[in-house]
């Protein structure tokens, strides 16, 4: 069942992991900057992550997502109320739009650990940092996102569809400007 309300749904849903992910890249703002994995490269002869998933980044990402997410859970009761005003709401989303705190925090620390997971998947890969792996890219953060966002709050399996289809090209879109705003060397 398509619902006209399921776009901003999804997005409002998501936020917290799209800020999270996209905005970890503003650590380069640091003069110095401490990778994750410390340096260690496994036996494989990679890198463990690669020097591109720092503490930096991480704190900004999450800092910057439950900052968004804490916003939401603030202004949802408005939002709702303009939804049911103009809109019929089914019983089943009104959980997405009065998300808790824990849910968003979670959300948020999900798509950083997914991002993470898809950086330890490229290096087993032999994929070097900055290189494009489809799919990968777009969807690990997400997914992780989305799993533990569940933990908190269910989450109707139509908006995952949605997410799942929507996000990768929303992805290229924001790495595409975060290249011309030359945040990233790369477009992808």
């Amino acid at each position: 069942m398509f619902h006209p309300i399921l776009l901003l749904l999804g997005f409002w849903y998501i936020l917290p992991a799209y800020v999270a992910n996209g905005l970890a890249i503003f650590s380069k703002l640091f003069r110095t900057r401490h990778p994750i994995d410390r340096g260690r490269v496994l036996r494989d002869g990679h890198p463990l992550l690669g020097a591109g998933k720092t503490w930096e980044g991480f704190a900004i990402g999450f800092v910057a997502g439950a900052s968004v997410g804490i916003l939401q859970y603030a202004t949802a009761p408005v939002l709702l109320v303009l939804i049911e005003q103009y809109l019929f709401l089914p019983d089943q989303l009104r959980p997405v739009v009065l998300m808790t705190i824990p849910q968003v925090l979670l959300v948020a620390l999900g798509a950083l650990l997914g991002d993470v997971l898809g950086a330890f998947i490229k290096r087993r890969l032999n994929i070097p940092r900055g290189r494009p792996a489809p799919v990968l890219d777009q969807l690990a953060f997400l997914s992780v996102a989305i799993l533990l966002g569940i933990i908190a709050n269910p989450l109707p399996l139509i908006l995952v569809g949605f997410l799942l289809l929507a996000t990768p090209a929303i992805h290229l879109l924001a790495n595409a400007i975060a290249y011309l705003l030359r945040l990233k060397d790369v477009p992808w």
